[in-house]
């Protein structure tokens, strides 16, 4: 069995970790600078990890922070479920690894608000699996099954919050811009470091995202089309991937965007017009209610038997001043 870790402040105090425990935090006594530091010290040891003797208090009183440090890179992929792929106009299958990145900026915690930028008019939410890994992924490393947790030590809850407008607004392309604005990364509450024995609980993950009491998004993590070991064997032979960074492994179906006939031909059409092509964008999502200030969006992730809950995410959207 792994450990649930989660990062916090109490008043008046700097940022503190802790083991989370039946509703409760175990306060651990060590510090450490960065979640590589923890993991570090888990993989090392795993059995000076123990909640005896600490000091506990409510999962309640304390303020969570994201359990990701800023100090990494955030790699993901889009596309990854058939039922996203479908949503966005695209014939369901197993095409090529869309792969993309966020900057470190992006994160923020798992009850923070998420901050419309001013212009955008088309904000999206995306729920996602994010693995974290515990070690560097060498050039050209072949990952499979076999070995795929000698480089990923655990997992955690995020939210790839997209600017749609701000996507389109380039001839090429602009989702670093759409997806990188700052807020638009809520991670957390847990970070689930898994026990060896753990490879199968990567597969066997139910996520939930809720806008308003709503659910949009429900699906388990069996349906990645490209499953982890393949994106990080794809990673490895182009990039360095290192210890610490974290990979945002797709969303599935029900996001917001509403990719019809409409959006094609307002991009295909306008390919070399930023103005007149976001202004069509735009235009052919009016009858599209995307998230507005107030707007609240609950995020979960648990196994798919519901017996092990790996953290909910609460936040609410307001505009920026």
């Amino acid at each position: 069995m792994g450990i649930s870790i989660v990062r916090f402040q109490q008043a008046g105090q700097g940022s503190q970790w802790g083991i989370v425990e039946q509703g409760e935090i175990a306060v651990l006594t060590s510090a450490y600078a960065s979640h590589r530091e923890l993991m570090n010290a888990w993989f090392s040891d795993p059995g000076k990890f123990t909640s005896e003797g600490l000091t506990r208090i409510s999962v309640k009183e304390a303020n969570l922070l994201a359990p990701v440090t800023r100090d990494i890179q955030i790699f993901c992929q889009g596309l990854n479920y058939a039922s996203h792929q479908e949503e966005g106009g695209i014939k369901a299958g197993k095409g090529e690894n869309l792969i993309f990145s966020k900057p470190p900026s992006t994160i923020c915690g798992p009850y923070d608000d998420i901050i419309r930028p001013t212009g955008c008019e088309l904000l999206d939410y995306e729920i996602e699996l994010a693995l974290i890994l515990k070690q560097d992924l060498p050039a050209d490393t072949q990952v499979d099954t076999g070995n795929l947790l000698d480089y990923v030590g655990g997992f955690t809850l995020t939210n790839d919050v997209s600017a749609r407008d701000f996507m389109f607004g380039a001839p090429m392309l602009q989702w670093f811009k759409g997806k990188g604005q700052r807020t638009f990364c809520p991670t957390g509450p847990i970070l689930y470091l898994l026990d060896s024995s753990e490879v199968d609980l990567l597969s066997d993950l139910q996520l939930t995202l809720s806008l308003n009491g709503e659910v949009r998004q429900d699906a388990t993590t069996d349906q990645l089309i490209f499953k982890p070991e393949e994106t990080l064997t794809e990673l490895a032979a182009f990039t360095d991937v290192n210890k610490g960074d974290m990979l945002l492994t797709g969303t599935p179906g029900g996001v917001i965007l509403n990719a019809n006939f409409k959006v094609g031909m307002a991009i295909l059409l306008n390919f070399t017009n930023d103005e007149k092509r976001r202004e069509k964008l735009v235009k052919s999502q009016q009858s599209v209610r995307y998230l507005q200030p107030g707007d609240k969006l609950t995020l979960n992730l648990k196994s798919k038997d519901g017996l092990r809950d790996f953290g909910t995410q609460n936040n609410e959207v307001r505009d920026a001043t």
